[in-house]
């Protein structure tokens, strides 16, 4: 892989075969042409000159997770941006967003509520989704694309698409980055929300209700980490992204022994996903309880594991939230929340608008 800068009719191609990886502040990678998609443990295990992206649906239930590309850099973030702009012909974007309806909300807290009550979870996350009927043609993707770009800065921007079907954000939350050559993991809870507006005045960490919904998350990585090695737990810290705000706990772990990255990838990706923070606490509940929150809703991607391997190097998996997602003229835009007993609805309610108008903000919609 190398570390240079696209040429036009390379983000051409990009646009409409792609994805994406924020790489720091000034690099990202990238990689375009039509991707071969496969399952690793029906392949040839990577090489050391391998590399590919890991985008599975939210319920790992996808048979081909992998997507293998012919190409691939690094290259400086603002370049990528002021190529785009070549792109980018579509005026301001008039997308008539349809939101999610406050009933159907009800309804799932209600369900997460009823389960606490039976002590059957002590938490957990439904997700709600706006709609809108668009084609997101490439011209529009290198508009939010390039949106992101310039905007994301804390918040990792990410995505894979095809013409027909992608996802495409800036989350702040990475499930695990692995150093193969160091033997360390490092991961973080993140849950506890919050308008940084309102932050200045009413702080998170003095909120009894989201230290005790953040202190799930933190708990449930320490018992799956654990057995690795040597644990390092930050203290918790409030994590400012600009509009929004949340509760921040740094974790690491040495391994005793370490493995092979792609062994520690997918056994990782299996231990962690979804942590408390997107799914079910505590860790011996079945977090696909979230599949009666869902109805017959469809998350596709949202709060999946959205990942990049490298066999000899660095590979990370990130947390796939704050993103658009789109199917042919469907396009999604899908936020969840953390429900615990002391949890308010319209406190929750509220905050899922927050973080849908974060998204809309980044990435220009």
């Amino acid at each position: 892989m190398t570390n240079r800068d696209l040429t036009i009719s390379e983000a051409g191609l990009f646009l409409r075969f792609g994805a994406l990886l924020g790489l720091g502040l000034e690099k990202c990678l990238v990689a375009w042409g039509e991707p071969e998609r496969f399952n690793l443990a029906n392949s040839n295990t990577p090489n050391s000159n391998d590399a590919a992206f890991y985008v599975p649906d939210f319920y790992l239930e996808d048979a081909k997770p992998w997507a293998r590309f012919e190409n691939m850099a690094i290259t400086r973030r603002d370049h990528l941006a002021t190529l785009l702009s070549e792109f980018s012909n579509q005026p301001q974007l008039d997308i008539r967003w349809q939101p999610p309806g406050r009933s159907e909300f009800a309804e799932k807290f209600e369900l997460v509520q009823n389960a606490i009550r039976q002590n059957i979870i002590r938490k957990a996350v439904p997700v709600v989704f706006a709609h809108a009927k668009v084609t997101l043609t490439a011209s529009m993707r290198a508009k939010a694309i390039r949106s992101l770009l310039l905007q994301a800065k804390k918040p990792t921007p990410y995505g894979f698409w095809t013409p027909e079907e992608g996802v495409l954000g800036a989350t702040p939350e990475k499930l695990f980055n692995y150093n193969v050559r160091e033997g360390v993991l490092e991961t973080m809870a993140l849950a506890g929300t919050r308008s940084s507006a309102l932050e200045a005045t009413k702080s998170l960490v003095n909120d009894p209700k989201e230290m005790f919904e953040h202190d799930l998350v933190i708990k449930g990585l320490k018992e799956k980490l654990k057995p690795f090695g040597d644990l390092k737990v930050s203290p918790t810290y409030v994590w400012d992204l600009g509009p929004i705000s949340h509760l921040r706990t740094d974790i690491s772990v040495e391994f005793d022994r370490p493995p092979a990255a792609e062994n520690s990838f997918t056994e990782m990706c299996a231990l962690l996903h979804p942590t408390a923070a997107l799914g079910v606490s505590p860790n011996n509940a079945d977090w696909r309880f979230l599949k009666k929150c869902d109805g017959t809703e469809n998350r596709l991607r949202f709060g999946a594991p959205f990942g990049f391997l490298q066999s000899a190097g660095s590979s990370q998996a990130l947390v796939a939230i704050r993103n658009i997602q789109w199917r042919g003229d469907e396009l999604l835009l899908g936020t969840g929340c953390g429900v615990v007993e002391r949890s308010q609805f319209e406190n929750e309610w509220q905050e899922l608008e927050i973080k849908r108008n974060s998204v809309r903000a980044l990435l220009g919609l």
